[in-house]
């Protein structure tokens, strides 16, 4: 393998997000019932009471996974200190050379690796673990064979099309934004001052969003067909008794069309219409440089408070 093919290889997808819960029954049933995806499998863990459920929106694999949260509750000498509910990150490859090219590739970044079971599936093989610079678990593992699924059935009529994104807070923006360029192989496609970034792996304009604050989950993005989907889904929405939170709004930095909601957690789902599509894969775009965070959040009217009064920068 050649150090060209190691130094050219990158992540390809999220493939899946893991959350910790103190309620997997609750947040279970609200991605199945309102967002209509379907559970895969249900593991306990007898050494450590655990209760995980894993629920998928195609025949490959798994798109949230659910994890009983048993940490300790840690504290500051006063009160509980809040943690994030990000149990892990889940990215693929193409293929197992691509892994083990990549493999190659953190470890000339000097990024301590681990092989453990697959996530979810432990009998489709091991994969690589090892954290970012903000202690995030993260996986990276080979697409599966499409063709070794055995599809399970008609699935729910209201369901996102894909994962598209998540958008994490971080108390080390920059050191976070080197990360996933330098070592994952990102692209920056977007910078809100030393606020926001914006990196993809693929043609999509964003697959994960880092945020200048304390480390957790600002939200969950989930693809839909398009605009007019958009509107039946907030419909939807209110049938399940689930309000809106923001939106329907258009997003400056990338141009989709948005509308955003919360899981039972409190975790912010959004969904997202038309995003912007890269395909620059032989030329790589430069990032652009967004100076007011109005414009490039929401070009359709004002933010909510909640945005403005939790900005760190």
């Amino acid at each position: 393998m050649s150090n060209q093919q190691i130094q050219k290889v990158k992540v390809k997808r999220l493939a899946h997000v893991g959350l910790w819960t103190t309620d997997v029954s609750a947040q279970a049933h609200f991605y199945h019932q309102v967002l209509g995806l379907d559970a895969r499998a249900a593991v306990g863990n007898v050494d450590d009471d655990e209760a995980n459920i894993f629920l998928a929106l195609d025949e490959v694999s798994h798109s949230v996974g659910l994890f009983e949260d048993t940490r300790l509750v840690a504290t500051n000498g006063r009160r509980p200190v809040q943690r994030s509910p990000l149990h892990h990150l889940s990215f693929e490859v193409d293929s197992d050379a691509e892994l083990a090219a990549l493999a190659a590739r953190l470890k000339m970044a000097g990024i301590d690796l681990m092989l453990e079971a697959r996530d979810g599936d432990p009998d489709m093989g091991d994969t690589l673990w090892f954290n970012d610079p903000d202690g995030n678990r993260i996986e990276i593992s080979a697409r599966a064979d499409d063709l070794l699924i055995t599809p399970r059935g008609r699935r729910s009529l209201w369901h996102p099309q894909t994962l598209q994104h998540i958008a994490l807070y971080t108390p080390h923006l920059e050191a976070m934004v080197e990360f996933y360029t330098e070592a994952l192989g990102f692209d920056i496609s977007d910078w809100l001052l030393r606020e926001r970034a914006w990196l993809r792996c693929n043609q999509n304009h964003h697959t994960i969003m880092f945020i200048q604050g304390q480390a957790g989950i600002d939200h969950l993005g989930f693809g839909i067909a398009d605009g007019p989907e958009l509107f039946h889904w907030a419909d939807h929405l209110s049938q399940h008794q689930v309000p809106l939170v923001w939106g329907p709004g258009r997003h400056g930095a990338s141009g989709d069309l948005f509308l955003r909601f919360a899981d039972p957690d409190g975790i912010h789902v959004e969904l997202s219409a038309g995003i912007q599509q890269y395909y620059d894969h032989d030329v790589t775009a430069p990032p652009r440089l967004w100076h007011t965070r109005a414009t490039a959040l929401n070009l359709w009217g004002p933010l909510p408070a909640w945005i403005r009064e939790g900005v760190q920068v």
